[in-house]
């Protein structure tokens, strides 16, 4: 959260925001899987361009995100990717190579959408998605269903899941000086 006068701003939000949470892992092991190229770090603050994601004058076999250093025990990366099995194939990817537990979320109340997948050193424990009242994935090889309940709306159940088994990327605005690194995965 950074201060503007008395005001206090929030600058990175659960909402809208396709983010993946990575346990116990350093950042250069994430970037070193990622292969990422045209790297940049930069500290996040109020100037940041969020545009940089959805650049659609980069190639189609590029991918713009955002990794920020490790808070507590969680990582984040952000990317703007809406295809959901590509998502769910990075969320295996990164938790398989990394030996970690990698959790993906994505919830936007505005178009009813609710998207997540939860991975544990390369084993998918769950994955879901919902979008205007239709559930278009789920599958569930975990203890999900006993956080979760048949009615729940879309948003109690997102909100449920993620909220209980790991820390929110809201904890950045917490954080005096962000530090980000940016930049393209092939």
């Amino acid at each position: 959260m950074l201060e503007s006068g008395n005001k206090k701003r929030n600058l990175i939000s659960s909402l809208v925001n396709h983010h993946f949470c990575i346990e116990n892992v350093t950042k250069s092991s994430i970037l070193e899987v990622l292969k990422a190229s045209n790297t940049e770090v930069i500290e996040f603050d109020e100037k940041f361009d969020w545009s940089f994601l959805s650049d659609e004058s980069s190639n189609n076999t590029t991918k713009p995100f955002m990794l920020f250093d490790q808070i507590n025990e969680w990582s984040y990366l952000i990317w703007n990717v809406w295809d959901f099995e590509e998502t769910k194939q990075m969320t295996l990817f990164l938790s398989k190579e990394l030996n970690t537990k990698v959790y993906y979320f994505f919830v936007d109340p505005w178009i009813a959408t609710c998207r997540w997948v939860l991975a544990d050193n390369g084993t998918l424990l769950t994955s879901y998605y919902e979008s205007h009242g239709t559930i278009l994935n789920n599958e569930d090889n975990s203890e999900t269903e006993n956080i979760l309940k048949q009615e729940d709306d879309f948003e109690d159940k997102f909100w449920n899941l993620y909220n209980s088994i790991c820390q929110s990327i809201e904890i950045l605005n917490k954080e005096q000086n962000v530090i980000l690194t940016k930049g393209h995965l092939n």
